[in-house]
């Protein structure tokens, strides 16, 4: 009887234990679905602040410094001007540029921008605008040969990863040379001289610029400074336009940019279009002996493409210019400016550049990259006349070989073979040759 008794607490025993497990069972089972919850809405909340984050910046490091540099060397045939017809060799050196850029990351969404560009070694010269002489003149102060330029800076302030807004000195998006402006985003020894010769090349002004992008599709719209058109000339059309010359910029007419990319211009392959417009004679300094707007208007065309070891990059662009012949007219007699080569400005223009590229370090067995390129560029600032004929003095086209060596990471030498060739019926060719080395790095 008392087995039987002892027996039966046992059993009683077990089955309670095993209710007991079972309940600690659910227990935990509804435990860890909370955690998982939990879990899931702090990932959410994680990644919704992380949508405002547009830099690199860590918190441990919100700052960063980045810098690039280049020094040409190039002995070249050379028109004393635009009458001579017999070009003398000729050679230089050139300290084309130091630039500083400094970033400093204020908050997840706030930053700010500032580079600063060293030209040809110099400190440069401002030229500001005297109203009170008798019929107003253009004063040169002189502090050194070359340029210290404010390219930018900028306020960046980023809603989320789709849509961002800055402010202040900023880049405006027409032309492949913005976007791609380092020594290492070129193959040739100089950038595009094609695309210099129609647009401010790196083209900077005060303005504002709205930015967004979804699934690999960037859009820009701008609203900046614009042109003025005291400087436009003949052989660099409204290229010499560009303000960075006077102390102050005359904001009097504005410019607008549109520009949408699809994919990766800078690292992988890409495609880009930009339309620009905006008047320029309300910019001028003098005002009174010019009629008619002077519209402007841009349209460019350029993109990239990558695959394994070979690079092509291109770039079309075409302008008009309203009221060309009322520039011409007013700069060859605006007193105390000093005078260019009034004799035509293009009523339109255009220039085009295509370079192809391939890295051989595979190839050959090397241990470091060795590109071999060829690039085409051509342009002509006087395309067309709003009347009479257009010269051919400056149709020009060029076409060069040369190759890009990295020694080590953020460092490439270069050396190029070119010719010109000019529509001009009287014009021979010109050779050139040129050796060129850049850096850039980023702390």
């Amino acid at each position: 009887m008392v087995v039987t008794f002892y027996l039966a607490s046992l059993l009683n025993l077990a089955q309670a234990n095993d209710q007991t497990t079972e309940v600690n069972f659910v227990k935990q089972q509804q435990q860890i679905e909370a955690l998982k919850r939990a879990l899931s809405k702090l990932t959410l909340e994680v990644s919704a602040a992380s949508s405002h984050k547009v830099s690199d910046y860590s918190p441990n490091k919100n700052w960063q410094i980045k810098s690039y540099g280049s020094v040409l060397y190039k002995t070249e045939d050379v028109f004393r001007n635009t009458q001579d017809t017999n070009p003398e060799k000729r050679s230089k050196t050139d300290v084309e540029r130091v630039v500083l850029e400094f970033g400093y990351q204020f908050d997840r969404q706030w930053q700010v921008e500032i580079e600063l560009e060293y030209e040809h070694g110099g400190t440069g010269a401002a030229l500001e605008y005297d109203g009170f002489e008798e019929f107003g003149e253009f004063e040169t102060e002189i502090e050194a040969g070359g340029e210290v330029l404010v390219e930018k800076l900028a306020l960046n302030y980023a809603y989320n990863e789709n849509f961002a807004i800055k402010l202040g000195r900023i880049f405006v998006p027409v032309g492949l040379g913005t976007e791609l402006h380092k020594p290492d985003q070129y193959f040739t020894t100089e950038r595009h001289w094609s695309e210099s010769t129609l647009i401010p090349q790196v083209w900077h002004e005060t303005g504002v610029n709205f930015t967004t992008n979804w699934q690999g599709l960037k859009a820009q719209a701008l609203v900046t400074t614009g042109l003025n058109s005291e400087y436009f000339r003949t052989y660099r059309w409204v290229a010499s336009g560009h303000q960075k010359r006077f102390e102050t910029v005359n904001a009097d007419d504005l410019a607008f940019t549109l520009r949408v990319d699809y994919g990766d211009l800078k690292n992988g392959s890409g495609i880009g279009a930009s339309f620009y417009t905006g008047n320029t004679s309300g910019n001028r300094n003098n005002t009174n002996n010019i009629s008619g707007n002077g519209n402007l208007t841009i349209f460019g065309l350029n993109g990239v493409y990558r695959y394994q070891d070979l690079i092509v990059r291109g770039q079309l662009l075409f302008g008009q210019l309203e009221n060309s012949p009322s520039i011409t007219s007013a700069n060859k007699t605006t007193p105390g400016l000093k005078p260019g080569n009034f004799a035509q400005l293009g009523s339109e223009a255009e220039s085009a550049f295509l370079e192809v590229a391939y890295n051989s370090q595979s190839l050959l067995g090397l241990t470091k990259p060795l590109y071999f390129f060829t690039s085409y560029d051509y342009a002509n600032p006087v395309k067309a006349l709003e009347s009479g004929a257009a010269t051919a003095r400056f149709d020009i086209e060029e076409i060069a070989v040369g190759v890009n060596f990295i020694p080590t990471k953020n460092i490439v030498l270069k050396a190029q073979f070119a010719e010109k060739y000019y529509a001009q019926d009287n014009l021979d060719s010109t050779q050139s040759f040129s050796l060129s080395m850049g850096y850039y790095f980023s702390i």
